[in-house]
């Protein structure tokens, strides 16, 4: 799979920032001495937690070079690692938090995964993370179809992201803590058009499939029809602009 592209991730800075400051918002720790953002991608949700810890030691991991490298722009004091967090991150040491916003589901076999993220932690520590549930969201069930027509018959190249609901995750973590926050927040991103909600998702759902296309040509057109067939399912509203219902699960674990 092509490494992530940071310019069109931030893009839509704002709505992806949003669900990391909810989450941050939450965290019950007034003094953290040491925080692990996992995946932080371009450094956005880092610079959140930063703003409201500025004395904790902050590490922002992720194992696109593309995207350490748009974050060591934003702010070079904040140590910045480039590496893979299904690997074993046990040498970095443990944390007061550890935090991860919109990453997990491009990683497989959460529940060997949150296990591991959860070892991280001190006494008292919380592993706090935010995953999108795109199971059940038109746009998901849209590209699908697309990619699965006789037209295009794509198979995705390289990991695609998961979904999971807030019950899978609660039983993964109740076997290890006994004080677990779990809610879900269903986001309205108002959008400019249809070709902006195909920008969203080209630098996120969208990867997979466009990685099966080898010529550029294809490219635009399956761009085209994944915009026609968003367009069946999403209305334009009175002002012209688009709302696109996002859903989200946060929860939050406290080391015992």
């Amino acid at each position: 799979m092509g490494d992530w592209k940071p310019d069109l991730y931030l893009k839509f800075e704002k709505q992806r920032t949003q669900p990391a400051i909810d989450l941050a918002a939450r965290i019950n720790i007034q003094s953290p001495g040491r925080i692990l953002d996992i995946s932080c991608g371009p450094g956005n949700s880092t610079a959140i937690l930063k703003k409201r810890w500025p004395d904790a030691e902050i590490i922002g991991m992720d194992s696109s070079a593309s995207m350490i490298e748009q974050a060591k722009s934003r702010d070079a004091s904040i140590s910045w690692i480039c590496s893979d967090a299904t690997d074993d991150i046990g040498s970095l040491g443990t944390f007061d938090i550890v935090f991860s916003n919109a990453a997990i589901q491009w990683m497989p076999s959460h529940e060997k995964l949150l296990p591991r993220f959860f070892s991280l932690l001190n006494k008292d520590g919380l592993l706090a993370i935010q995953v999108p549930d795109t199971s059940q969201m038109p746009i998901q069930r849209a590209l699908q179809s697309l990619a699965n027509s006789k037209k295009w018959g794509l198979q995705p190249k390289g990991p695609i992201h998961s979904a999971f609901s807030a019950t899978y995750y609660y039983d993964i973590l109740c076997s290890l803590s006994a004080d677990v926050d779990l809610w879900e927040t269903h986001y309205y991103h108002v959008m400019e058009s249809h070709q902006a909600m195909v920008e969203w998702y080209g630098s996120t759902g969208l990867r997979p499939y466009l990685n099966a296309i080898d010529q550029d040509n294809e490219t635009a057109c399956f761009l085209a029809d994944f915009e026609e067939a968003l367009q069946a399912v999403y209305p334009k509203q009175k002002d012209g602009y688009v709302l696109f219902p996002f859903n989200r699960i946060f929860f939050i674990a406290r080391h015992p």
